[in-house]
């Protein structure tokens, strides 16, 4: 190899290796050179897919250290916020956002505006806030948990039930952290829309108006990341969740389809289907479910401050569900009879 092209590879890696404090960095670089020179034979030497590989490996494993939030959550200590009876909550809400674990419900709540929280009996602890553009159009939202899973007490279907009953949102949003099942397509820190959701039963898409608006759910999201060119978060738009419980998680080979998989999705489209109203899952890869270790604590929170922020960027603009219906029980009473009555 002559000397020209020699500088010129070293010149590649150097744009390459930058910003790197890596104390092997010099010595990867010598080496990779010394080969081109013995072997003279660029492609045997060094590949750029292996310095770019950050993403399809390390990010799929979970081995390389997670990119820094721009958002910081609070803690469960700090979640000081008014109580109003609830006889004083103007209802009803335009969205229902509902969580299981600490970690999605304290992503939700940090995108929240004049947060507060009351209670009921028919549902227990409820948050309400509001998300919404700059200009003064707001969207009311409720925050909820829920036990993991689908058909367990408190679980996602009940839970689904009772708040729709209440809250008669226009739609509910499955948010939170899921496993990812094919790495060629997700990696760590993406977030799945569900396009469609598979369940040991039904194979959907999401109801009509939001399949119509999710089509577009990446335009203008930003990661809410402190650096934004560190990590390339996707959203996926167009993806299939599948939602079985862990009783059930041997039966994933069985949907290959499949790019994530969690479990309280089903029981949120369940009680969607039967009241007739709007629902969706939206939530970020923090594990891939053929790994024998947990999820990191951080790629954990990444994942659900991900669904969260796209749930937010989804709610930016108001006008958008201004035409959508609030549930109403006489109308979801009436279909379900004649439903029944063929």
């Amino acid at each position: 190899m002559d000397a020209d092209l020699e500088e010129h590879y070293r010149e590649l890696l150097r744009e390459w290796l930058k910003g790197n404090d890596c104390i092997t960095e010099k010595l990867h670089e010598d080496k990779i050179v010394i080969n081109a020179r013995e072997g003279g034979n660029m492609e045997d030497s060094f590949d750029i897919s292996e310095q770019n590989s950050w993403e399809n490996t390390s990010a799929q494993t979970g081995n390389s250290s997670p990119p820094e939030l721009s958002v910081k959550l609070p803690e469960l200590s700090d979640l000081r916020t008014i109580f109003n009876p609830w006889k004083t909550v103007e209802l009803p809400v335009d969205v229902l956002l509902l969580t299981v674990e600490n970690c999605e419900f304290l992503s939700c709540f940090a995108y929240l505006k004049e947060p507060f929280n009351s209670y009921h009996i028919s549902t227990g602890p409820v948050y309400f806030g509001c998300m919404g553009d700059d200009q003064g159009k707001k969207m009311k939202i409720a925050l909820m948990r829920c036990s993991k899973g689908p058909d367990v007490p408190g679980g996602s279907l009940s839970v689904s039930k009772d708040a729709i009953l209440l809250l008669r949102p226009k739609a509910i949003f499955s948010v939170g952290a899921c496993s990812g099942l094919n790495s060629k397509k997700v990696k760590l820190g993406d977030v799945v829309v569900s396009a469609k959701l598979i369940t040991a039963t039904h194979k959907t898409p999401p109801s009509r108006d939001i399949g119509n608006l999710i089509k577009h759910v990446a335009d203008g999201w930003k990661a809410p990341l402190q650096n934004a060119d560190e990590y390339n978060a996707k959203v996926h738009g167009d993806g299939v969740v599948l939602s079985i419980s862990e009783a059930n998680r041997d039966k994933i080979c069985q949907f290959p389809e499949a790019i994530a998989v969690e479990m309280e999705g089903g029981g949120v489209y369940a009680a969607a289907h039967d009241f007739k109203t709007e629902w969706v899952v939206v939530k970020g890869i923090k594990d891939f479910a053929d790994e024998t270790q947990s999820s990191s604590k951080k790629w954990k929170q990444i994942a659900c401050v991900m669904a969260a922020s796209v749930v937010a960027h989804i709610l930016n603009n108001p006008v958008i569900f201004q035409d959508w219906p609030h549930f109403n029980a006489g109308i979801a009473s009436c279909l379900n009879v004649l439903f029944l009555q063929g």
